[in-house]
């Protein structure tokens, strides 16, 4: 029998996967627990362990496993929890960086949302069941399968929770290792709107920080990054994916006066594909704007990645990224853009 729960990083998600080993294992036996990254890293777990059980678990849920899952009609389980809570516990417990918590918080938020319209998803979410652990993990059970006795269930929450994975947590923010003002900005920015998305909201503006991004030499993008020398992206990132959807990119820029008349390229890929690209030309220093919009077609899980190009080698001059603000577009009036600026070649 194989099981599959997939989750957002952080305590709730590991809980809920521990739940269905520990009744996986009261109801089947031995269990081999695998998170595979590939297909071929779950074929060949799944000849390795030929005979036993699996529980296949991960906080990205991409497009193969999705198939997977709806070929073989297999029910799962999905975990949420509040995404700045999820990123912080990275921080916090895990020693990630700011960055590479949110990178990894914000991308399996996006591939979990992909999960929940399949038709075998049950949606756990730590604000609303974490704090019933046995009802929880009993409708868990009832939802792969697992033949497992209250007692056993009762048992399983009891050992979790002794191991100090139960819902007893503090809040964010409320003890020693809380974030500081700007880093909770930094985190709430790009993955706060998810929360009130995964409860029902439509999906508010997202912004990404500069402290997400990288500048040339890989350094973070937090300070003016000096252009001097070939033509080259000066800052680029952050490498986190998008929903679906027709979207609108306010890029903030601060140039010195050194730049001149520099000509700038401003574009979004995924995956090595150029979705939109526009140019800017400040004429004198100052801070400016460049808009941008592009797709997101369905199925893709690539991360986005914004650039920061200047046109030609330069001697002298500085810039620097205050934020990119994206904004999913909730009407049709960007379906007609599209297909126009396309046509058209122009700018976006």
């Amino acid at each position: 029998m194989v099981l599959f729960s997939f989750g957002l990083p952080g305590r709730f998600g590991e809980w809920c996967d521990f739940v269905t080993i520990r009744m996986a294992e009261a109801a089947l036996g031995s269990i081999a627990a695998i998170a595979p990254n590939t297909p071929e890293e779950l074929a060949i777990a799944l000849i390795n362990e030929e005979g036993r059980s699996f529980v296949v678990s991960g906080r990205l849920a991409p497009g193969w496993l999705r198939q997977v899952v709806v070929a073989t009609n297999k029910p799962f389980v999905i975990s949420l929890d509040d995404p700045r809570v999820a990123t912080w516990e990275a921080v916090s417990r895990s020693g990630l960086e700011v960055a590479d918590a949110t990178r990894r918080v914000g991308c399996s938020y996006v591939s979990m949302m992909s999960c929940i319209a399949l038709s075998g998803a049950l949606v756990v979410r730590a604000d609303r069941d974490w704090h019933q652990p046995v009802a929880t993990a009993a409708a868990i059970a009832h939802h792969l399968g697992l033949a497992v006795g209250l007692a056993d269930i009762e048992r399983v929450v009891g050992d979790l929770a002794a191991l100090g994975l139960g819902s007893q947590s503090d809040p964010l923010g409320s003890d020693a290792s809380q974030p500081d003002e700007a880093t909770l900005d930094v985190i709430s920015g790009a993955v706060a709107p998810y929360f009130g998305h995964h409860t029902g909201a439509a999906l508010g503006p997202i912004t990404w920080a500069r402290e997400l991004f990288l500048a040339d030499g890989h350094q973070p993008a937090t300070h003016p990054v000096d252009m001097t020398g070939r033509s080259r992206a000066l800052i680029y990132g952050p490498y986190i994916s998008l929903l679906p959807g027709h979207w609108m990119a306010q890029v903030v820029l601060g140039f010195s006066h050194e730049v001149g008349e520099m000509n700038f390229l401003v574009d979004v890929l995924t995956a090595g594909s150029q979705l939109s690209v526009t140019s800017i030309r400040p004429l004198k220093s100052g801070v400016f704007s460049a808009n941008l919009r592009f797709l997101i077609g369905e199925g893709n899980d690539h991360p986005v990645e914004f650039r920061v190009v200047n046109e030609r080698a330069a001697i002298d001059g500085r810039v620097m990224l205050g934020h990119v603000t994206l904004t999913l577009q909730h009407d049709s009036s960007s379906e007609a853009v599209e297909p126009l600026t396309t046509e058209l070649g122009l700018s976006r």
